[in-house]
């Protein structure tokens, strides 16, 4: 029993790796139409995210999260809640409007 103890808290060997065989990881297209084609709207935003993020999950306050991790949450979420690209910009326009300094 012993000797199965000391063995299971042996240090296991961990792979180096030397080179990368993957490409560079893909660029994402943008979620959001070229801002020459769509005003954004922070009322219809307010309202796109109240009723298709809330039906999900809690609804986080706008201001709990920098415009920074903002941009990296909603490329995520927009998809999952079925938004077009335009209501996901009216989406973005109203959460960076309201999001922590």
């Amino acid at each position: 029993m012993l000797i199965m103890l000391l063995a299971s808290c042996h240090k296991k060997a961990v792979p180096v790796i030397t080179e990368r065989k993957a490409g560079a990881p893909k660029k994402f297209e943008s979620i959001y139409p070229p801002k020459e084609t769509v005003l954004p709207d922070t009322a219809a935003g307010k309202q796109l995210f109240t009723d298709r993020c809330g039906r999900c999950h809690g609804l986080p306050e706008t201001n709990q999260f920098t415009a920074e991790k903002w941009d990296n949450i909603l490329p995520v979420m927009i998809p999952r809640a079925r938004m077009n690209n335009e209501e996901a910009l009216h989406v973005r326009a109203y959460v960076l409007a309201n999001t922590k300094n």
